[in-house]
């Protein structure tokens, strides 16, 4: 079982998460994906809308509207795709360029055996076919949408006005009910309970532990927070507009439903911390805490949401006959869907932040263990760099090949490993081509850099000793040259490792290097020698098994890495030029009988920490983005079906998307004993998985129907959302910031799913014929 340390690290490791850069990729991906869901649902409305006779009544026709536009878009989004048939074509002939152009982007080489697959960020592409699918996607998104686009505008002219029509309507609410909802008897008993909640945190303050009055007065301030919010978000259902008093009726109605007090009731302890209930591992106690935390969450926010969604919704609505009050009312269909999907989203919203806020107050009134504190409280902003492995050239090496990490035979070669011993020549480099400035003018003239190694025991070794390592950090201005026997690994400049290593000599004999220490006179002379020379060396670093650990670098490095133009270098895998790396690091095992493990994610570069409340509530934005999926997909399928159905498709839907990475491998061909076709074969055959496929006519037709599942498979999965990519709590329990351009590409991406499918219960929404 993969400790939580480990799987933190590896969810590093599929890659960093999306930013600004891919926003436009992501434009591009999504215009060909929605696109063709697009198309599909524009032939679908018009072939639906060929068949309505014309002679119809007059609601039969505006519910099935067909414009010269969308007429337009469609023959237009036809022909596009036409042309990206065609070029499909050229390219099946052998074909790659038309006009000068290529057709499609290169192929992405596959990993090494044994290394995770990465899959790689959105981009955009210049190509022909990818922009042919665009081309085409858009046109059939102009057409599919249009009258979705023109009811909405008049919606939003209906729903959203300037002014203080809201805060009015609602002190008359607030007047008219006051009587009734603050009677004698209630606010007797609302000043009762008042002053013994007073009366509680006086006793808590008198008698109890800071910590234990800390957690009072925190779960006061979020309870007051959520009572604020709430009534703020009341204000705003009191405005103007039939949206508004459809998401006030669907927040009453799930507040009076049993159904939520029964999940808190239910769940609630398990909000509490971790280490209260059993003993945990000290360095893991805030890992457990949160990962248990976050589930609780989950479960507490999107099991309610399904349920109230799915059955107190538009199907409850339909089944008591209240539809058709309401649709008699003048009220645009899709109102109903919006009121209620925001309504439902607002009291969960509320929920969310209320759990949130009382399990972030456990969390920092709890007593967490200093290892604990030293490796996870805390949001790290990491500057990462990129690993090779490298060792004597290649020509000078008995198997002429370059070294590429040692594998160790485990079944998951996540990291690659490098022999200990003193005249050992393998060595791990971090490259790190961007260096921000603040590392040169970092705090106390130190850059803490920290890492996580694993240790391959070839020999029992000695209890309770790590291994010891040695780091060598170089700038540009110091580049090392690979060697080519044993020894040590040289400069490019002999002339200028010379003087350096001279001048430490010099200092040597003024202070102890060995014991320099931020602060002291030892560390400004280090300090002086790496912004002269680009280079700073830490010999015999002893280092723990999955331990996160650190040490301190001179910022002089920093500046010295800063200067001038460090040039570029031709990039191995892609042959392409690219930036020489301003940073190098380093590192060799000196421990004998030892292996030392180690992925790109294990070093880093530490800018600075985030306090890690902040960083929790940031992941929680992550949960929020779950929760409106779930309840955006009940409400679109509940326009159609009835709550058990829909009930059943959106648990389908949705729970598809924690398995998008197996759906990728599947997609792309990447499962182990091939696609379905080729597996039922084998296991019909009872044959392995891996053994070869023999090259036989059948063999050649089981191929071809797995590629062709390979495609289907590929256009139905983006119906699924992809829940991964709003998991933050591995960053949360590792102690790593959540940048906030990811959250912003979290919400365009939230946006860019939702949407399609608020089209599709436009139109199913619209094609009821609840008014009769």
């Amino acid at each position: 079982m993969t400790s939580s340390a480990l799987f933190g690290i590896l969810q590093l490791d599929k890659g960093e998460p999306l930013g600004y850069a891919h926003i436009a990729g992501l434009v591009q991906n999504w215009l060909e994906v929605a696109g063709g869901f697009g198309m599909l649902g524009l032939v679908v409305y018009l072939l639906y809308a060929l068949r309505t006779p014309t002679d119809q009544s007059q609601s039969e026709r505006l519910r099935v509207p067909v414009s010269k536009f969308m007429v337009t878009c469609a023959a237009l989004a036809v022909v596009s795709y036409g042309c990206v048939f065609g070029l499909y074509a050229l390219q099946a002939a052998g074909k790659t360029s038309f006009a000068g152009k290529p057709l499609a982007p290169p192929p992405v080489p596959p990993p090494p055996p044994g290394m995770p697959i990465v899959t790689p960020p959105p981009e955009v592409h210049t190509e022909l076919i990818p922009l042919a699918w665009m081309v085409a996607g858009a046109f059939a998104l102009l057409g599919i949408g249009e009258p979705f686009a023109r009811d909405l505008a008049k919606i939003r002219r209906r729903n959203l006005t300037l002014g203080t029509s809201g805060v009015r309507r609602f002190g008359r609410s607030v007047a008219s009910y006051a009587g009734g909802l603050l009677g004698p008897r209630r606010l007797v008993g609302l000043g009762v309970a008042l002053g013994l909640y007073a009366l509680l945190g006086v006793v808590v303050f008198a008698f109890g532990t800071d910590r234990l009055f800390g957690i009072y007065l925190g779960v006061c301030i979020v309870a007051a927070t959520v009572v604020l919010l709430g009534t703020l978000a009341l204000v705003l259902f009191e405005a103007e507009g039939p949206v508004w008093a459809i998401a006030k009726l669907s927040f009453k109605e799930a507040i009076r439903s049993q159904l939520l007090w029964v999940f808190l009731l239910v769940f609630l302890p398990f909000l509490f911390p971790a280490q209260w209930f059993r003993e945990i591992k000290p360095s893991d106690e805030l890992r457990v805490t949160v990962e248990r935390m976050d589930l609780a969450l989950t479960l507490l926010v999107l099991v309610p949401a399904l349920l109230l969604a799915s059955f107190y919704g538009i199907p409850n609505d339909i089944k008591n006959l209240n539809i058709y009050t309401v649709v008699s009312k003048p009220v645009e269909k899709f109102e109903i869907v919006l009121g209620r999907f925001v309504g439902y989203l607002a009291l969960m919203t509320l929920v969310l932040l209320g759990l949130t806020g009382v399990s972030l107050v456990l969390i920092t009134n709890s007593s967490i263990s200093q290892r604990a504190k030293d490796e996870t409280y805390k949001a790290r902003v990491p500057v990462r760099g990129a690993l090779e492995f490298k060792s004597v050239e290649a020509k000078y090496r008995a198997d002429k090949t370059e070294f590429e990490g040692t594998n160790v035979g485990r079944e998951f070669d996540y990291r690659r490993y490098i022999p200990g011993g003193a005249g050992a020549m393998q060595r791990g480099i971090w490259h790190f081509p961007r260096v921000p400035a603040a590392l040169g003018a970092a705090q106390d003239d130190r850059v803490p850099v920290e890492f996580t190694f694993d240790i391959f025991k070839l020999t029992k070794g000695e209890q309770n000793k790590g291994a010891f390592v040695s780091f060598r950090f170089v700038t540009h201005a110091a580049r090392q040259k690979q060697p080519t026997g044993p020894g040590t690994w040289p400069w490019e400049d002999p002339q200028r490792e010379r003087e350096y290593q001279e001048r430490k000599k010099e200092i040597a004999k003024r202070v102890n290097l060995g014991g320099a220490r931020p602060g002291t006179p030892a560390w400004a002379e280090l300090n002086a020698l790496a912004e002269e020379f680009g280079c700073f060396e830490f010999g015999s670093k002893e280092v723990f098994d999955y331990q996160v650990m650190g040490l301190d670098v001179p910022a002089g490095l920093f500046r010295n890495a800063l200067k001038g133009d460090p040039g570029t270098v031709k990039d191995p895998r892609t042959g392409r030029d690219v930036p020489f790396p301003r940073v190098s690091v380093y590192v060799k095992c000196e421990t004998p009988g030892q292996l030392l493990g180690m992925a790109e994610p294990d070093l880093y570069l530490l800018e600075y920490e985030q306090p890690f409340a902040v960083n929790y509530v940031k992941g929680m934005f992550g949960l929020w983005c779950w929760l409106a999926i779930l309840i955006g997909l009940a409400v679109a399928w509940s326009t159609y079906l009835s709550s058990v159905l829909s009930l059943l498709v959106v648990l389908v839907v949705f729970g598809t998307g924690f398995f998008t990475d197996f759906i990728n491998d599947v997609a792309t061909g990447r499962t182990v004993g091939g696609g379905p076709f080729e597996s039922m074969s084998k296991l019909m055959k009872a044959e392995q998985p891996t053994a070869p496929t023999a090259d036989t006519a059948g063999a050649k037709a089981l191929g071809a129907a797995d590629k062709g599942w390979s495609w289907v498979v590929r256009r139905v999965s983006k119906a699924f959302p992809d829940l991964q990519s709003f998991e933050w709590s591995a960053f949360v329990a590792e102690g790593f910031n959540i940048d906030s351009q990811y959250l912003v590409v979290n919400l365009l991406m939230l946006i860019g799913y939702l949407l399609p499918w608020g089209v599709l219960a436009y139109y199913l929404m619209k094609s009821r014929e609840v008014a009769a």
